[in-house]
């Protein structure tokens, strides 16, 4: 299961190492299921700073190693589906070329979109209890 993951979701997980966001974040990146794409590395490069007051050293560093798996190129136009913030354009089209299987977001926009947008888009909780239910 290819799995893309949204900018709240990543910022979640390190911002609180003991949340769901970062044990789902954890689990597909070791398994090599953890897709992201350019757009939303460079909006985690804006906000963590600015918004979490995380250093920029230690927010390079964590995007460095975020590079060692997949990372879908920004793409030169936004998703044709409208969505009300236009960069929500941009991770939709980028979780679309990259041909995942899921969005996992906290978007509420997106998640609006249910499977309208061609990829299943469900929140972090829902991916969890369907890993979890894989498990059994």
């Amino acid at each position: 299961m290819r799995v893309f993951f949204d900018t709240n979701v990543i910022a979640s997980a390190f911002t609180s190492q003991q949340g769901l966001c970062f044990k789902l974040l954890e689990e597909l990146y070791q398994c090599g299921e953890f897709i992201t794409g350019e757009v939303v590395l460079t909006e985690l490069q804006r906000i963590l700073p600015e918004k979490f007051h995380i250093e920029p050293d230690v927010v390079n560093e964590l995007l460095n190693e975020l590079r060692n798996s997949e990372i879908v190129p920004s793409p030169s136009h936004p998703s044709p589906i409208h969505i009300r913030d236009p960069d929500d354009g941009f991770v939709l089209e980028s979780a679309l070329i990259a041909k995942a299987d899921i969005l996992v977001t906290g978007d509420q926009d997106l998640l609006e979109l249910g499977d309208k947008a061609g990829i299943r888009i469900m929140d972090p909780r829902t991916l969890w209890e369907i890993l979890s239910n894989e498990k059994k």
